[in-house]
């Protein structure tokens, strides 16, 4: 991630892993200290893979906060999505905002 110090340089997040799970569903690993420190469960981000982009709401699938990083899954289905498949470990995001929405904790609760 390149810090914005004075409008010099940009921001970007960096994908540091990337994983097919499925035909059309991937997951990324991306570089992003300052969601994953205050990331929880249910909550999402919104990217925007270039200037030309639309900005996509994704789940964060996970979050390592020692690590700096947070996994989105996504399946491709429409243009954005399709540009965002096509990067690869090492390219970046233009823009990541969140964590965004409230904290989710689910009780399960089992009867027999």
């Amino acid at each position: 991630m390149i810090l914005n110090l004075g409008n010099e340089e940009s921001v970007m997040f960096k994908i540091l892993n990337k994983k097919v799970l499925h035909e059309n569903i991937l997951q990324f690993t991306l570089e992003a200290p300052l969601i994953a420190r205050k990331a929880e469960p249910g909550q999402f981000v919104v990217l925007r893979v270039n200037e030309y982009g639309e900005r996509v709401p994704l789940i964060i699938a996970d979050f390592d906060r020692e690590k700096g990083t947070i996994d989105i899954i996504f399946m491709v289905i429409g243009a954005s999505t399709t540009v965002l498949a096509s990067l690869n470990a090492g390219d970046s995001i233009l823009d990541l905002v969140g964590p965004l929405g409230k904290k989710q904790i689910l009780d399960l609760i089992w009867e027999l």
